[in-house]
C-alpha cells in the first residue's frame, strides 16, 4: 500500500502562532462552506480484508497493557501520530472526537484509537493529558520503540524520527491516514486526513448500520 508522508515539526497548536488562517483550520475540520464540492473520498481503492493491521501489544493512557484483542467486538478507528504535532494530528483527532459525538449511541460500537509514533515522549501520562483536550472516549496507546515499530509495520505506516532541524527540534515525517478496522480486527477502509467531520460521521454510520 502506498503512503503519504507529511513533514511535521514541533510547534504551538494555536493556528495563529503557526501562521495559519483560523478560517482555513475550521474549513479543514468541518469541511468547506455549503455549496462547495468536497474534495475527499470515503472509499479507498483497497478492498476490505486486505492484509493491513494485525496483532499488537501496547499500553493505554491509563498505564494498562492492551492488545488488539482488547478491542475485538468493536470497530477500531485508528490514527498514528504524536502529541507534539502542531497541525494534522490535533486536527484529525478533533475530527474523530466530533464524529464520535455526532454518532450518538452508535459511538459505543467504535473505539477511537490514537497510536503514538513518538513513544520516548508520549508516555501514558502525557497521552492522558493530551487526549483530554479531545474527549473522554479517545484511547491513546504507546509502548516501547520496538512495539511501536511493529504495529506501524502491521498498518503499513511510514514514519521517520531520525531527522533533526537546524534548531535541534525533532522532525517526524509520518503517513496520516485513518484506518477503520472491523469488530473481527480485519481491515475495512482507509480515510485521508482531509476527510471532513460530516464525511467521517456518514461513513462510520453507514458501516456500523450494515
Amino acid at each position: 500500500m502506498g503512503t503519504i508522508a507529511v513533514a511535521l515539526t514541533i510547534g504551538a497548536i494555536d493556528p495563529a502562532l503557526l501562521g495559519v488562517n483560523p478560517s482555513d483550520v475550521l474549513a479543514r475540520v468541518f469541511g468547506p462552506p455549503p455549496g462547495n464540492q468536497m474534495a475527499t473520498t470515503t472509499n479507498s481503492a483497497i478492498p476490505p480484508g486486505a492484509p493491513i493491521g494485525g496483532p499488537f501489544q501496547l499500553t493505554d493512557q491509563l498505564g494498562q497493557p492492551v492488545t488488539d484483542a482488547t478491542y475485538h467486538g468493536k470497530y477500531m478507528l485508528v490514527f498514528f501520530g504524536f502529541s507534539h504535532c502542531p497541525d494534522d494530528c490535533p486536527l484529525t483527532l478533533e475530527k474523530m472526537a466530533l464524529a464520535m459525538k455526532n454518532l450518538g449511541p452508535l459511538a459505543q460500537q467504535i473505539a477511537p484509537i490514537f497510536i503514538t509514533i513518538d513513544p520516548a515522549r508520549d508516555t501514558p501520562d502525557v497521552l492522558d493529558v493530551y487526549l483530554q483536550k479531545f474527549g473522554p472516549e479517545m484511547i491513546g496507546l504507546t509502548g516501547s520503540s520496538t512495539q511501536i515499530t511493529t504495529v506501524a509495520h502491521e498498518y503499513d505506516v511510514s514514519f521517520n524520527t531520525n531527522d533533526l532541524e537546524a534548531s535541534g527540534a525533532s522532525l517526524i515525517s509520518h503517513s496520516t491516514y485513518l484506518y477503520l478496522m472491523g469488530p473481527d480486527g480485519k481491515f475495512l477502509n482507509l480515510y485521508p486526513f482531509t476527510i471532513t467531520v460530516a464525511q467521517l460521521t456518514s461513513a462510520l454510520k453507514a458501516q456500523v448500520n450494515q
